[in-house]
């Protein structure tokens, strides 16, 4: 089971292109294609990155929603429609298109930050934001974890 963890600061090139971290790229070895797969999120001002092979299962999800119901049509155009697959090169770099950029602000800097079964990039500073965000739920939202009968 692919697992992201931890949290890196990477440089981004003039061209886009910048380095996925070697912990994460360890983690996508077990996926069939060397491949992460970039949608930017609609609210958040992210980028969510799958492995290719955990996007598939994703995507799965939608697909058992019935056809031509609004929920299914909605994550589909603003996940499957939007949804873009980057290969790594063997330096371990993939290229963000311009608009991906853009919608997560991102300038010479990217945030990788581990998510569990996923992850995001995004702009460091926005990152940093959102966790002092997270300070003020942490309580209530670890008491929300409930494993059988003990709390974490």
């Amino acid at each position: 089971m692919t697992t992201f963890l931890s949290t890196y600061n990477n440089k981004v090139d003039r061209k886009g292109r910048v380095s996925v971290p070697a912990d994460f790229r360890g983690e996508l070895a077990g996926q069939s294609r060397p491949t992460i797969v970039v949608f930017k999120s609609p609210t958040e001002g992210f980028l969510y990155a799958w492995g290719y092979d955990d996007f598939l299962k994703f995507a799965e999800r939608i697909k058992r929603l019935p056809a031509m119901s609004k929920e299914r049509q909605r994550l589909s155009r603003s996940i499957l429609a939007a949804a873009r697959p980057l290969s790594y090169d063997s330096e371990g770099r993939i290229l963000l298109p311009e608009p991906f950029i853009k919608a997560a602000n991102i300038s010479d800097q990217a945030v990788f930050a581990g998510m569990g079964d996923y992850f995001v990039i995004g702009n460091p500073e926005d990152h940093e934001r959102r966790l002092t965000d997270d300070v003020e739920h942490f309580d209530s939202d670890l008491e929300s974890l409930v494993f059988g009968e003990d709390v974490v």
